[in-house]
């Protein structure tokens, strides 16, 4: 018996960049257990992924911040630069072996 040969199935057209729904809005309301569901383009937009920390803030006319807390170890960067610029492995070698 010959297989049968199936046709190909034509794929979608390939997305571009995401886009905004029709009939989403960037407003949200505080439920009973004072809880906020942000909308999705303004997660995206800000850059934040499932399970991130986010800081929350009062400026002083009343708007509220949401921020990533820095990353600690990011603060180190830069903080030894100079501290080997009058150093000479060659010089500690021969010390510690004893060339």
């Amino acid at each position: 018996m010959v297989a049968k040969v199936k046709a190909k199935k034509k794929l979608p057209p390939a997305k571009s960049a995401v886009k905004t729904r029709k009939g989403r809005t960037t407003a949200t309301r505080l439920s009973s257990k004072n809880q906020v569901t942000l909308p999705v383009e303004i997660i995206r937009k800000a850059g934040f992924r499932v399970g991130d920390t986010i800081n929350c803030t009062v400026t002083k006319d009343g708007k509220i911040e949401l921020s990533a807390p820095e990353n600690p170890i990011m603060s180190l960067i830069g903080a030894g630069k100079g501290i080997f610029d009058d150093f000479d492995l060659e010089k500690e070698r021969a010390d510690a072996w004893g060339e």
